[in-house]
């Protein structure tokens, strides 16, 4: 039920957004452009802060972190994998009927572009400096004394004018979700992050003596930490409840740096992977950023089916 209405707040900040740019009240494209920029660059710098600042997770990394470490990198590694094996095997099919490579459209940094023409500063410019954003929050947080701040609701707030005027930059784009939801991507994409995800487990399991069930468990947070560790710890194994928090946040805070790098790779829609869950939400402006708004539909849609997996998938594995 948590899940579900989530979406629906989410998908209510990205729709008023669209209907504004129907209703002639939105700013031009440049200046919504600006203003996802600026936004953007916001959320990063507060998250940063947040990791470098919270004793909590400090505490926490001498007991869990190299499980949490392991699950995120191993999850990670196998989403890359199997969503670049499933897009270049798209890509693969289209070509004998004559169809183009999908092409999300250009977004702040020509998503899937490998010209190998363009210098590497050049073309991983603006990855570089978002990186910087996140460093430096982090530094800064770790630098500061812990301040005790909750950040929770600046953080969401922050994330909804982020989709709303998301919900701007595709519909001025002309994107149409109606579109999305006819390509094979929409489906494939999810589909192979969860498979990806879950794969890591079987390595996970015997590595750190879990039973398979467990490490199943671990790994179906796909990213989403606020509900996977509570929903573990509630089953009865506090332990694992708070590798899974550590390692779904540490999942995230990887994907926030290593989408803009994806997204200019022969593989873009791993970048949509690599977010997860979070896919919907929180990396969804960091993937428009990066590929377009054209990905923002399959993006969503992504982040959709794997949140409300989680409650699902979760507690049927940590019964096996």
């Amino acid at each position: 039920m948590q899940g579900f209405l989530q979406i629906l707040v989410l998908v209510a900040f990205l729709v008023v957004g669209a209907l504004a740019v129907r209703l002639r009240l939105a700013p031009p494209r440049k200046a919504v452009d600006l203003l996802v920029r600026v936004v953007l660059r916001a959320l990063l710098a507060l998250m940063g802060f947040r990791l470098g600042n919270d004793p909590a997770l400090a505490a926490r990394l001498g007991d869990i972190g190299l499980l949490a470490l392991a699950s995120s990198l191993g999850g990670l590694a196998g989403t890359i994998v199997f969503v670049g094996a499933v897009e270049l095997l798209i890509e693969r099919l289209r070509r004998p009927s004559g169809l183009e490579r999908t092409a999300f459209g250009s977004g702040a940094g020509d998503g899937g572009r490998t010209d190998g023409a363009v210098p590497f500063l050049k073309r991983f410019r603006d990855p570089l400096a978002l990186l910087a954003y996140v460093v430096a929050a982090l530094l800064g947080g770790l630098l500061l004394p812990p301040l005790g701040l909750d950040t929770g609701l600046a953080t969401a707030w922050i994330l909804n004018a982020l989709l709303f005027f998301v919900g701007m930059q595709f519909s001025q784009a002309g994107v149409s979700f109606k579109q999305a939801a006819l390509r094979p991507e929409t489906i494939a994409v999810p589909l192979a992050t969860a498979v990806g995800s879950l794969a890591a487990a079987f390595a996970l399991a015997p590595v750190f003596g879990l039973p398979l069930g467990r490490a199943l468990a671990l790994q179906a947070g796909f990213g989403w930490y606020s509900l996977s560790g509570v929903l573990i710890a509630d089953l009865g194994d506090p332990a694992l409840g708070s590798a899974a928090f550590l390692a779904n946040l540490l999942r995230e805070s990887a994907a926030l740096v290593l989408i803009p790098f994806l997204a200019r790779t022969r593989i873009p829609h791993a970048a949509i992977g690599a977010g997860g869950a979070t896919a919907m939400d929180v990396t969804l402006p960091l993937i428009e950023q990066g590929l377009g708004p054209a990905s923002v539909p399959v993006a969503f849609a992504s982040g959709a089916l794997l949140s409300l997996s989680v409650p699902v998938l979760v507690p049927l594995f940590f019964g096996l």
